[in-house]
């Protein structure tokens, strides 16, 4: 009887893994397509009355918070000429969150620096894959008593963040993190797409 290879079965994890990430994406698109044109619109509009956007997410989440602020204010593609987009991610400053963590308890951390950067009219994105991290409630809780609009990219069933986020793209996956980090950086990086056509960048 023959047996498969060890190679076999790795690329049939391969397989198995990035056929359930593009199914997931594929399912996002089909059922909050209008979701991410509203969360792109709520950004542009905000951009367009000198508002700026803060980020926040945790571990993985923090580095997606990172990368997107990132192409907001350097540059997404370089086929676009555009000025610079006023995004700051929340997870970049290493002294105060061990500050605030110290001081006021992790589950604060963001809540401070919203309190701190946030006017009205700005907007607060939250990143959390399982729905549930309390800091990233507690920024987005915050940024509404501000008059900021609260948007969230969350995984499972949206979690305890939804009930703060005036609109949320949820990938409906619960085992694990790893494929909803997956979805949000690519939600995210059409949210950008979407944002430099609506204040006319490109087509």
């Amino acid at each position: 009887m023959e047996h498969e290879s060890p190679d076999t079965k790795m690329e049939d994890r391969v397989r198995k893994a990035m056929g359930l990430s593009a199914r997931l994406k594929q399912q996002v698109a089909d059922s909050q397509s209008s979701e991410i044109v509203a969360m792109a619109g709520i950004i542009a509009r905000s951009f367009e009355a000198g508002g700026k956007l803060l980020i926040c997410g945790n571990g993985g989440s923090a580095s997606d918070a990172q990368h997107l602020a990132t192409e907001f204010t350097i540059r997404y593609r370089k086929s676009v000429a555009r000025k610079a987009l006023p995004a700051i991610a929340l997870s970049a400053d290493t002294a105060a969150l061990t500050a605030g963590a110290n001081d006021l308890g992790y589950d604060q951390v963001f809540a401070r620096l919203v309190e701190a950067y946030g006017k009205r009219g700005d907007v607060i994105l939250g990143i959390s894959t399982s729905g549930n991290s309390m800091s990233i409630y507690n920024a987005l809780r915050q940024g509404g008593s501000q008059g900021l609009h609260t948007l969230a990219l969350l995984g499972g069933d949206g979690g305890a963040v939804r009930e703060v986020s005036g609109l949320s793209v949820v990938v409906p996956y619960a085992e694990a993190a790893d494929r909803v980090q997956e979805c949000h950086i690519a939600i995210g990086h059409v949210i950008i797409e979407c944002v430099e056509s609506i204040m006319g960048y490109c087509k």
